[in-house]
């Protein structure tokens, strides 16, 4: 089970867990997984309806954190005139995912999604920057990647404000 009082805190943002048994959670997700820019970079998804949402985060959300430590989160905006956490509107989700067999990366990969309205503003590197920082020091990670489509270049150039390089178009 995940800490539901877990979050990080950023100038702009609170990062905390997906909770399966949030209705806002999930609808959250469900619109997210289905925006354009989502399905053009990671491809159609069975989360199409709260239902399938509560699987997929009382599943694979909450394993992953089981096993790694770490996993998929939920980015929040924080209001300007209300700093507290209950104020704060759903707008994307950050990861750090790694698989689970002996050919997996030895780091993880990072990842991050954000809703439209929100695009062009540095929420996805200040998210993703401090859940790499997060990693780094709470869970003694050293090793990341980062891996997006060849034409997505808002995520590469996120990537590189990271401080990752560019190693190509990679043969899965």
């Amino acid at each position: 089970m995940t800490d539901p009082i877990f979050h990080l805190t950023t100038p702009h943002l609170f990062i905390g867990y997906f909770d399966a048994n949030n209705p806002i959670h999930c609808t959250f997700l469900v619109t997210l997984y289905n925006i354009p820019e989502f399905i053009a970079s990671e491809g159609k998804t069975a989360i199409i309806s709260p239902e399938a949402t509560r699987e997929r985060i009382a599943t694979r959300f909450i394993e992953e954190h089981a096993r790694n430590g770490y996993g998929q989160l939920l980015v929040y905006l924080r209001s300007d005139s209300d700093p507290s956490f209950s104020a704060a509107m759903p707008i994307g989700s950050v990861c750090l995912t790694k698989g689970n067999n002996p050919d997996s990366f030895d780091g993880p990969d990072v990842g991050f999604a954000l809703i439209s309205e929100v695009h062009g503003r540095g929420y996805a590197t200040e998210t993703a920057h401090a859940l790499l920082e997060y990693g780094k020091k709470e869970q003694g990670l050293e090793n990341y990647f980062g891996f997006t489509s060849p034409g997505n270049a808002a995520s590469m150039r996120v990537m590189k404000k990271l401080g990752m390089v560019d190693l190509g178009v990679q043969p899965f």
